[in-house]
């Protein structure tokens, strides 16, 4: 639990308070805590906020410079808690407070039912570590290595008793045998405790291990939106919790991938008293709407945006290869500060979606989605073919290649982005607009 005194810490979303609000003296955050609360009173202009009706977002950097954006609980459920005069109870999810230390950021986002948005100041905030939890998630063969200590202990004492018990007369062992095979059952029940391939303590502290990572990895992910979000039915996207006001959404069926309603939809804020018939408008399991929205992308566009970006190779292989695009970045010596500055290997790894055409045996042309555009041409190197734009690198596997053949076209390769249609043309229009809900023709466009 966080440490706190109980007193509402103030914020004033007119937002003349200090740049950097120091609320460590009133709440602290705590590794490993599955329901950390704090109490804001939040005012205008120190006039109350009606928090009725509204969704609270936290957004920061914590100490291991992950980003964090989480959708959080307002609550008036403890004394002196009245949402109407903006005082409240906001609890944090088990995924907020990961790390010890201070975190480089940290504010909270209030957003209305007509999805507009306001931020408080930044605010000074501090989570205390807890050891016990790091050693579930990160250390957790320390725990093992002590087992193995114990565990030998008993053995070397079960030596010790055996060999006592051997320099015994007939009678003697006769008299012990029973209590010694149950001695000796106590230990291989003990052994099997902890080593069990199945059900052994160590085997699940190494479970929960590989759980901790995924999990950490799939928040990771989830902080970036770089890209149109793709699901192969609206049911999974219903589903979806990451979805925000503005995103795109393409769905390849509505039952099943290949049934033929595919859609684009735009996700939004519900409206007022809205009730969604779930056929035009599909409510989602994050608080906001999906919206059929096709007027906005035409079929080809929709081609374009997922396979607008075209990379020829020349390969000379005398085949057709099937190819696998990987995108990554910060790979050794691309790094944005120089060599060595970023992290050791590459980062963001991701496996992009592709389609192959096939002009003759001894070329391929590769689509994939045009956000992934880079102004370079594919280079081959080592086996495979490379496009580089500063920290940013797309690599292209053909499989088994020649490699004298493949050096033979080098040169000859290009990258282009379709000119097959006019809504999504080149990349030039603003990416940090956001559309907001006027009425049932009017949409207002903001900058993030």
């Amino acid at each position: 639990m966080a440490v706190a005194n109980n007193q509402y810490i103030n914020f004033d979303l007119l937002r003349y308070q200090n740049e950097v609000l120091d609320i460590t003296n009133k709440f602290k955050g705590h590794v490993g805590d599955t329901q950390d609360y704090i109490k804001l009173k939040i005012t205008s202009n120190s006039y109350p906020v009606d928090l009725r009706n509204m969704k609270v977002m936290f957004a920061g950097v914590d100490p291991k410079q992950i980003a964090h954006r989480h959708y959080l609980e307002i609550k008036a459920d403890q004394k002196t808690d009245n949402l109407e005069k903006g005082m409240c109870t906001v609890y944090f999810d088990e995924n907020t407070f990961n790390y010890e230390g201070e975190w480089t950021q940290a504010y909270f986002k209030f957003i209305d039912e007509n999805g507009n948005t306001v931020s408080t100041v930044n605010m000074k905030l501090i989570a205390m570590g807890d050891q016990v939890y790091a050693a579930v998630g990160q250390v957790a063969n320390i725990t093992i290595d002590e087992f193995d200590k114990e565990y030998e202990k008993v053995r070397e004492a079960g030596k010790k008793t055996e060999a006592l018990f051997n320099s015994l007369s007939a009678d003697a062992k006769a008299k012990y045998q029973a209590a010694y095979d149950e001695y000796k059952q106590a230990i291989q029940e003990a052994y099997d405790a902890i080593f069990n391939a199945q059900t052994g303590l160590k085997v699940n502290y190494e479970r929960l291990g590989k759980l901790a990572q995924d999990i950490q990895e799939t928040l990771r992910q989830a902080q970036f939106h770089d890209r149109p979000f793709q699901f192969d039915t609206v049911a999974i996207m219903k589903k979806y919790l990451e979805l925000q006001d503005g995103d795109l959404v393409i769905t390849s069926g509505w039952d099943s991938k290949d049934d033929g309603h595919g859609n684009m939809w735009q996700v939004r804020a519900k409206k007022r008293d809205e009730t969604p018939d779930e056929v035009n408008t599909i409510s989602l399991q994050s608080g906001f709407v999906a919206e059929r929205n096709l007027s906005m992308i035409s079929a080809d566009s929709l081609e374009d945006i997922m396979y607008g970006y075209s990379i020829k190779i020349v390969h000379n292989q005398k085949d057709y290869p099937k190819p696998t695009v990987f995108y990554y970045e910060n790979a050794l010596g691309t790094e944005t500060g120089g060599l060595g500055s970023g992290s050791f290997g590459e980062t963001l790894t991701k496996l992009v979606p592709c389609e192959a055409e096939y002009t003759d045996n001894n070329s391929i042309v590769v689509r994939i989605p045009r956000n992934f555009y880079m102004d370079a041409k594919p280079y081959y190197k080592y086996g495979d073919w490379y496009l580089i734009s500063g920290n940013k690198t797309i690599k292209i596997s053909l499989g088994s290649v020649d490699d004298s053949a493949a050096k033979a076209g080098n040169s000859k390769g290009s990258s282009y982005l379709s000119h097959s249609t006019g809504y999504f043309n080149y990349p030039t229009a603003p990416s940090d607009l956001r559309a907001v809900y006027v009425n049932d023709t009017t949409e207002r466009l903001e900058w993030r």
